[in-house]
């Protein structure tokens, strides 16, 4: 958006909450007018303004801190569970179309959150149960979906030396085929003992979660194909429905 079409006392007042958000610690009027280049008076009226609406709150040592206030203007968008229980219709159904277990997972924060799962009528795994969370740098198929679609600054702050080639791997398979793949060995102690398969879940280019599919080892591989044909449409209901 254009410079002119701005509030130039709104673009500093969320500069300001931006920057003590991302401070370790509460931080003082003068260090934000010297970083942020905002006038001692605007400074000081804009705090004042953000403590009144206990956006900020002010500490000892005159200095603020990010408030829970702050919450109220989120609510929309934080994390609940319960807003994905009208899914478990929609994802039997799926499940039993595709012929595996399915799960739906959804990012908050640095974490995927298993939302909703689905069995199969012939299928005899399930997924973690609703509610189970995983970091994003432990590699899985869903988390790789995840962190394909996010920047590079995202993926490097997250992932590790040894995380991050394996990552890199299924990022090229992400690309190439438009899901990830990660397949499973049944050797006692095996880092992953189940064929999963991720698809990213999209309303236009917004991501809005990622579906996966889960089989013995040596089983979901050779279906990847078929069912990467017809994700599209299978999904069709549960984007709208989202």
């Amino acid at each position: 958006m254009e410079a002119k079409n701005t509030v130039p006392i709104l673009e500093k007042a969320l500069d300001m909450l931006e920057y003590i958000g991302a401070s370790d610690t509460a931080v003082s009027l003068p260090e934000l007018q010297r970083n942020l280049g905002i006038a001692q008076a605007s400074c000081y009226r804009i705090a004042a303004t953000l403590v009144r609406r206990q956006w900020l709150e002010k500490c000892s040592g005159n200095r603020y801190e990010i408030s829970a206030g702050i919450n109220r203007a989120a609510e929309k968008i934080r994390f609940c569970l319960e807003k994905y229980k009208h899914l478990q219709p929609t994802m039997n159904r799926l499940a039993d179309q595709v012929g595996f277990s399915a799960k739906f997972s959804v990012l908050d924060g640095d974490e995927f959150v298993n939302v909703c799962s689905a069995q199969c009528r012939s299928g005899l795994l399930t997924f973690s149960v609703p509610g189970f969370r995983s970091p994003l740098k432990e590699i899985a198929s869903v988390s790789a979906v995840f962190l394909a679609e996010s920047p590079e600054s995202e993926q490097r702050r997250l992932l590790n030396e040894k995380s991050l080639p394996v990552f890199r791997r299924l990022q090229e398979l992400y690309r190439e085929k438009g899901y990830c793949f990660i397949r499973g060995r049944s050797d006692r102690g095996a880092e992953y003992p189940f064929d999963t398969l991720s698809f990213p879940v999209k309303r236009g280019k917004t991501l809005l979660g990622v579906i996966s599919f889960l089989s013995l080892p040596g089983i979901l591989e050779d279906e990847c194909p078929r069912i990467a044909a017809e994700i599209g449409r299978l999904l069709h209901g549960m984007i709208c429905s989202l």
